[in-house]
């Protein structure tokens, strides 16, 4: 009975696990009720997200508003432009599909095409914030250049947030029970989710770029 409390066991560690990803994902909504700062929340969120697969065990509160902070100068602006240019497109796929003729349906390839860029530079340019110091002008060429470079890994994330954000569309009773479940630690888990696959992509990146500067100080 004792073996089964220790911190090595394996449920221990997942009830343990779980329950930062609870505390976590309080932090990150109550930080999203300013909308301003959802940018730096979820810079934050990825950051904590993705030490926490390091198994760096860290403090979860002073972590997550330390890095927030460190965040919200560069974060916010980002945030703010996606928020825009996500309502503008959206407002021209409700217009292409409600107002303009039918015969122009096929207006909506290029906008969605725009849609998907969108989503995978929010998909990779806050964990890039969070992880890596760079220029904001940087920071979104990477999260461009990144999200091409591994375009089955950006498909099936997308994917999977456009299938949920579906999934609340057709039925309310699905609504409420994805909301509740993002009430409590849904939001939190998706980040981990997804952090299982940037975080490979990061530490790749790490190693080649490790590896031009020992080819640069070889060759020098």
């Amino acid at each position: 009975m004792n073996h089964f409390f220790q911190p090595n066991n394996p449920i221990m560690r997942f009830l343990s696990k779980f329950c930062d990803l609870m505390f976590l994902n309080c932090l990150f909504l109550l930080s999203c009720i300013p909308i301003i700062s959802t940018g730096a929340a979820i810079s934050a969120l990825y950051y904590m997200v993705l030490k926490m697969h390091r198994d760096e065990e860290p403090a979860i509160a002073k972590g997550y508003f330390r890095a927030m902070k460190d965040n919200f100068k560069q974060a916010t602006p980002i945030w703010l432009l996606l928020l825009f240019l996500f309502f503008f497109f959206g407002l021209d796929l409700y217009i292409i599909y409600n107002v303009i003729d039918p015969s122009y349906n096929w207006l909506q390839v290029p906008v969605w095409i725009i849609i998907f860029i969108l989503l995978s530079i929010l998909i990779y340019a806050f964990p890039l914030l969070s992880s890596f110091e760079s220029s904001t002008g940087q920071l979104l060429k990477n999260s461009v250049l990144l999200s091409l470079g591994n375009i089955p890994t950006t498909i099936f994330i997308v994917a999977i947030q456009v299938f949920i954000f579906y999934l609340c569309l057709i039925s309310s009773e699905l609504l409420v029970i994805i909301g509740s479940l993002a009430l409590f630690f849904g939001c939190a888990a998706m980040a981990y989710f997804n952090a299982l696959f940037l975080g490979r992509i990061f530490a790749k990146c790490m190693e080649n770029e490790n590896k031009t500067d020992k080819n640069n100080m070889a060759a020098d």
